[in-house]
């Protein structure tokens, strides 16, 4: 019998070894070629048609940026007070579609969101209910989802977004956070904004807004900046900055320090507003400049709507252009005294009727001139009395012949050489040129009476007013100053200073020939301007009442007066105090109208001049380097001057009341101050509103007591 081979089913080592090594190869084959293609996917990932769009899908799946907010620029007054400020504020829509908001959740605390809503923002809450649930409603059938990016912002719109309140401050927006369902904020989006905030609200608003903000926008412009964010969750709820190459951090705008006073421009706004109100005045403006430097301390623009409201919306005072009336009698007189050599005691025969005709031009004046109505007077007297006869006479008399020497002159003076005041733009000067005698609308044979009074001329209040700075500030015209310093980050980066147009109007003899007449306006007692004698402190000034041209369409027998009869009047009173000392230059300029046989102010006299009256009176009052102050003795009416109370022993000294000090209480915090202090009284107060109180502490110091 055969023994049976029992390694007939066994592998040979080597064939086994080499089995292995066959199918290890395959493996490395078939590994590579996956490794190959996992390499190749990955190129084509990143480098291939798709690669962008799938590289930007992963960033955004893992990454976001998010826009970083410069700050623009703040706007201050001279004193370093706030007027125009960045406000964070934030507007609030709905979502209550949004997830997890359950109607399990919605429908337990839906009372109690519309009761605090109801509260907050002053509507019955069954309103904020039915709103809630309708929105709800809608939210959830719509399954609308529009909200799109722009410029890395997120935008809503469609019906499931409900825009529940605009505009909220940060105090608002955190109390809405504390209400029912907006604490965890279900359903609540909150947008925010950016918005400038002027902090004293209308006072010099447009000025402000329309002024400096669009002259000065460059510079106060902020840089925005970029800042990259890790997402934590898919839903980006919440998110940590990091440190990357794309970031850049943002670039606050320039600040700007303006030279306006923000307390004495109440005082302006506030006299002027006043005074459209009582007298049912159409627009007015107001300007106060420092003579020497021509800063504006303050600028009000104010206009009365027929609905009776009054608006700060136009800039008047640079904008306003039209016939200056006999505010242009000091240009006038300036061009007879320094030009023609005109004697200011010459004797000028104006008429026993107040009438005369010149080039078959009939001109009046509002009133006999002269000591007796004689009509017999000076060339200072038909200055001081706003003589339109007069001066028509003089002025016809040294030009009539030469005409273009007569506007030459005035234009040597420099005010058409300014067009604004720092990129301000609007200011105008024209005056027509002889040698268009024959042109339509060019020279006529009236022109030349005409503008010895100011009609036929063109000009604004602030042209005006820098006509009469120049003659304060000894015959030197400058441009007025809005924009004192721009800063950046604390560091003056730019500081604007006084530019010159001319350096000398006139000569020094009829400048103070000219001043003299100014005095004379106020101090005499047939001047026009007398009712500002009774001030402790001397005025220089000239009243001018001018018709203004009506639109075409408002037309009757002429372009002056409408079809029932009505005109209207250009009223301005222009000086400058103290007129010993100038200090102050300022314009009023109040445009009124007046139906024929009403009785109503409306001369430069009866209604700008109180609001200047009032002006200078507090600048004065409140100016402490001035020497001296006035102090009216109680029972006497009559005025003396003593020196400012600069101690407390000098405050205590002063009395205006046979009981010390003055009772305020139940006054308006800035009136009870504008008493005590004129009276000499230190004043210590918190808050603002009406004096409710007062006491005398033993420093002598009144403290008030305010309720708002």
């Amino acid at each position: 019998m055969k023994q049976k081979n029992t390694n007939i089913h066994d592998p040979n080592p080597h064939s086994i070894k080499r089995s292995i090594q066959r199918r290890a190869k395959w493996l490395y084959v078939i590994f590579s070629l996956l490794a190959l293609a996992v390499f190749v996917q990955i190129v084509l990932t990143q480098y291939g048609p798709n690669g962008a769009a799938l590289r930007n899908k992963s960033e955004d799946l893992c990454y976001t940026t998010r826009r970083v907010q410069g700050n623009r620029g703040n706007i201050y007054d001279r004193n370093g007070e706030i007027l125009s400020t960045d406000s964070r504020t934030y507007n609030i829509r709905l979502d209550l579609a949004a997830e997890p908001l359950s109607d399990e959740l919605f429908n337990r605390h839906v009372g109690a969101l519309a009761d605090s809503l109801g509260r907050m923002f002053g509507k019955p809450s069954v309103h904020y209910r039915t709103l809630l649930v309708q929105t709800r409603q809608k939210a959830v059938e719509s399954g609308d989802t529009a909200m799109v990016r722009l410029h890395g912002k997120a935008h809503y719109a469609g019906a499931r977004y409900k825009l529940l309140a605009r505009h909220l401050n940060q105090r608002e927006y955190d109390r809405l956070r504390t209400f029912p369902l907006m604490e965890r904020r279900y359903g609540m989006i909150a947008e925010e904004e950016r918005m400038r905030y002027k902090v004293y609200g209308s006072l010099a608003a447009y000025t402000i807004s329309q002024g400096v903000e669009k002259a000065y926008d460059s510079l106060l412009r902020s840089t925005d900046g970029v800042n990259r964010y890790v997402k934590l969750d898919n839903r980006n709820r919440s998110s940590v900055p990091i440190v990357d190459k794309i970031n850049r951090p943002a670039t606050n705008g320039c600040d700007i320090i303006t030279t306006i006073d923000i307390n004495l421009q109440d005082v302006v706004e506030g006299a002027l507003r006043k005074q459209l109100a009582d007298n049912k005045a159409l627009s007015g403006t107001a300007v106060v400049v420092e003579c020497a430097t021509g800063e504006i301390r303050a600028m009000a623009n104010l206009t009365h709507r027929k609905s009776g409201e009054i608006n700060d919306d136009f800039n008047y005072a640079i904008r306003w252009h039209g016939a200056p009336g006999s505010t242009f009698k000091g240009i006038s007189l300036m061009a007879l005294l320094d030009d023609a050599g005109v004697s200011k005691d010459r004797w000028v025969d104006c008429g026993k009727t107040g009438k005369t005709v010149i080039n078959g031009l009939t001109i009046t004046d509002t009133h006999v001139v002269g000591a007796g109505k004689s009509g017999k007077t000076t060339v200072k007297g038909m200055f001081v009395e706003s003589s339109n006869v007069g001066f028509a006479k003089v002025v016809c008399q040294n030009y009539e012949d030469r005409p273009e020497r007569w506007v030459e002159y005035i234009r040597g003076i420099g005010l058409d050489k300014v067009s604004s005041i720092q990129n301000i733009r609007g200011l105008g000067f024209y005056i027509k040129d002889p040698s268009t005698f024959h042109d339509r609308g060019g020279w006529s044979k009236t022109t030349l009476p005409q503008t010895a009074y100011g009609y036929e001329v063109n000009m604004t209040p602030m042209q005006t007013l820098m006509f009469y700075n120049a003659v304060a500030n000894n015959g030197r015209l400058i441009t007025p100053v809005l924009v004192k310093q721009v800063m950046n980050e604390g560091e003056v980066v730019r500081e604007y200073t006084t530019e010159v147009v001319n350096e000398q109007i006139c000569s020094p003899t009829a400048l103070a020939d000219l001043q003299e007449c100014m005095e004379a306006v106020v101090s005499h007692e047939r001047g026009t301007g007398k009712a500002l004698a009774k001030l402790p402190f001397k005025v220089a000034g000239k009243t001018g009442t001018a018709q203004v041209i009506l639109p075409k369409e408002m037309w009757g027998r002429n372009a002056y007066v409408t079809k029932d009869g009505t005109r209207q009047y250009l009223a301005t009173f222009v000086g400058y105090f103290p007129a010993d000392a100038p200090k102050y230059t300022c314009i009023v300029s109040i445009k009124t109208e007046r139906k024929s046989g009403e009785v109503k102010y409306y001369t430069g006299a009866g209604v700008s001049l109180p609001v200047f009256g009032e002006i200078a009176e507090y600048v004065y009052t409140h100016d402490l380097q001035w020497a001296t102050r006035a102090e009216r003795v109680a029972g006497a009416g009559v005025l003396k001057s003593k020196p400012i109370a600069r101690s407390v022993a000098d405050v205590e000294a002063v009395d205006t009341t046979e009981g010390g000090v003055p009772n305020v209480v139940g006054m308006g915090l800035r009136d009870a101050l504008y008493v005590l202090e004129r009276a000499g009284h230190k004043v210590r107060f918190s808050g603002s509103g009406t004096v409710v109180s007062q006491t005398t502490n033993a420093e002598g110091e009144v403290e008030l007591r305010i309720q708002n």
